[in-house]
C-alpha cells in the first residue's frame, strides 16, 4: 500500500524561505514545489544549494518551480502553502490575494514571518482553512550565485521553529491539530528543530519583544547587536528597557509572557559571540526595500496605546523606522544624496 505525500508550496524563496524549502524537500517525507521570482530561471534549472552551520551543504531540486501561486494552481492542490514572504500589510496586491489561487479546501496555510497580527487578514480570506503560525528563530540570507550558477542561501546562528494552530472559529479543533502534527512529522524527519506549543500568540509575543528591540536598534544604527552594547554604557539596559515595553503590552493583553522574558532574551543575545547578530529590517533598509516596521513595532505600539500601556521607546523608533522607510520610497523624488 502506497502512502501519498503531502504537497507543499512555499511562497517567498528568501533567506528563511530557501532554508525551509530545502528542509522540507531533504525530508524525503513531502513533495515541495517552490515560487521563485527574481531567480525563477536558475532554480528551475539547477535547484537550490543550502549552506548550513547544522545541516552541513545539501543541493535540492523541487516538484515544481513557478512564478506565481497561480501558476502552481495549475499542478493540482497543495496540502500546505508556507509564506515566507515579508509581512507586509500595505502590499498590493495582499498576501492573501496572492496566495488565493493555490488555496484549495483542504489547504493549511503555514505563517514563517517576524511579527504579529499577521494572521488576521488570513482568517478574514479563509475563513474555512487551517492557520499554522510559526516563530522562526535562526538566521538566512540569500548568497551571490556562484561560477556554477547554483542559487544558494545560508543558514546561520541558531535553528529552531516554533508551531502553532491560530485556531478557526467553527472547525474542528483535532482537524486542525492534525495538519500540524502531519507539519512537524516532515520537519522531523529533516533532523530539523521544531516544537508545538497551544498557544502560539504568546510564543510570537515573545519573538516580538526580541525583534522590537534588535530589528529596530540595528536598523537605525547600521551596527550589530555586539556593536551597538560596545558603543555606550547605556545601551543594554536601553535595549533592556524596549523589551520590557513590549511584554508590559503582551502581559496587558493576558498573554503568557513572563516578567523576566527581557532578562532571558538579553541573556541569548549575550551568548552570540563576535559583532553579534544583524536583522533582517537592516538589510532590507539597506536595500532600499520597504521594512516590516507595521508586524514588528507598529502593532505592539497600537496595542499599547489602546491598552493604556506606556511605550515612549517603541513609539519613538516606529517612528524613526517609519522615516527611514519613507526616505528610501521617495529617495528619487526628493534628490537625496
Amino acid at each position: 500500500m502506497t502512502t501519498t505525500k503531502p504537497r507543499a508550496l512555499l511562497f517567498g524563496l528568501g533567506g528563511i524561505g530557501g532554508i525551509y524549502a530545502a528542509t522540507l524537500a531533504r525530508s524525503g517525507a513531502c513533495d515541495v514545489s517552490v515560487v521563485a521570482r527574481s531567480n525563477y530561471a536558475a532554480v528551475k534549472e539547477k535547484g537550490l544549494r543550502l549552506k548550513s552551520e547544522k545541516h552541513g551543504e545539501s543541493h535540492q531540486v523541487f516538484e515544481g518551480v513557478y512564478k506565481s501561486p497561480a501558476d502552481a494552481a495549475a499542478s493540482g492542490p497543495f496540502d500546505y502553502v508556507l509564506c515566507a514572504n515579508k509581512a507586509l500589510l500595505s502590499a498590493v496586491p495582499s498576501l492573501e490575494e496572492t496566495i488565493a489561487p493555490a488555496v484549495t479546501k483542504n489547504t493549511a496555510i503555514v505563517l514563517l514571518q517576524n511579527g504579529v497580527g499577521n494572521e488576521v487578514p488570513l482568517h478574514k480570506a479563509f475563513p474555512e482553512n487551517t492557520i499554522i503560525s510559526a516563530v522562526v528563530w535562526t538566521g538566512g540570507k540569500v548568497e551571490k550565485v556562484g561560477e556554477d550558477g547554483v542559487p544558494t542561501v545560508s543558514q546561520f546562528a541558531r535553528e529552531g521553529l516554533t508551531m502553532g494552530v491560530d485556531y478557526t472559529s467553527g472547525l474542528e479543533k483535532e482537524e486542525e491539530d492534525a495538519k500540524l502534527a502531519r507539519l512537524r512529522e516532515i520537519l522531523t524527519a529533516a533532523n530539523s528543530d521544531s516544537i508545538v506549543v497551544e498557544d502560539i500568540q504568546s510564543a510570537r509575543w515573545v519573538k516580538v519583544v526580541w525583534n522590537c528591540a534588535w530589528n529596530a536598534l540595528t536598523t537605525v544604527t547600521r551596527l550589530r547587536t555586539n556593536q551597538i552594547f560596545a558603543s555606550s554604557p547605556g545601551a543594554s539596559d536601553f535595549s533592556r528597557s524596549i523589551m520590557n515595553e513590549v511584554v508590559a503590552v503582551a502581559r496587558a493583553k493576558g498573554l503568557d509572557v513572563p516578567e523576566d522574558t527581557a532578562d532571558d532574551l538579553m541573556r541569548q543575545i549575550n551568548e552570540v559571540s563576535g559583532p553579534g547578530l544583524p536583522s533582517s529590517m537592516m538589510m532590507d533598509n539597506e536595500a532600499g526595500r520597504p521594512t516590516e516596521v507595521e508586524v514588528i513595532l507598529g502593532t505592539p505600539m497600537r496595542e499599547g496605546e489602546r491598552l493604556g500601556v506606556p511605550v515612549p521607546i517603541l513609539t519613538t523608533l516606529y517612528t524613526i523606522v517609519k522615516a527611514l522607510d519613507w526616505r528610501n520610497a521617495h529617495l528619487e523624488e526628493a534628490n537625496f544624496p
